[in-house]
Order: structure tokens, then sequence, then C-alpha cells
């Protein structure tokens, strides 16, 4: 299945579009891949960050400091 693109115009910071243009040459792919899969992955961990949000809330965990505590990972990660 195709998938359609859509083009859009955005502003984007120099310093953070020259790492994307030297991400995509040094992937050997298209500045638009790289962009697609920064989106989608930022999209998908902030999707987790909500299921871990909800979680809590219902009694997971009181705080993020709890559960960086217990996986060092997601602290490391900058999820806390």
């Amino acid at each position: 299945m195709e998938t359609k693109m859509l083009e859009v115009s955005v502003g984007v910071p120099r310093q953070l579009w020259d790492r994307v243009e030297l991400a995509a040459t040094d992937d050997s792919t298209t500045i638009s891949t790289v962009v697609a899969e920064a989106l989608a992955q930022h999209l998908a961990r902030r999707a987790r960050l909500r299921s871990v949000e909800a979680w809590g809330r219902q009694g997971g965990v009181s705080d993020y400091d709890e559960l960086a505590e217990v996986d060092p990972v997601f602290e490391a990660a900058g999820c806390a």
C-alpha cells in the first residue's frame, strides 16, 4: 500500500536542521525519512509517557521519581 505524502512548511532552528541533514547523509536516506521517523518516535514516546501517567494515577507509582528509582533506564532516557 502506498503512503500518501503531505507537503508542509515548518520553521526549524538552523543547528537542528544541520543535524537532520547530517543524519540523512550518514544513513544514506532522505531528509523526509529522517523527519518522519523522528516525528513517529516522538509521538510513540509521548504515548508511552501518557500510559505511564495513567498507570500511575491508578496506583502504579506516586510520581516519576519513584519510577526512576525502579528503572534507571527510564531515567537515563530523559523520561523522568
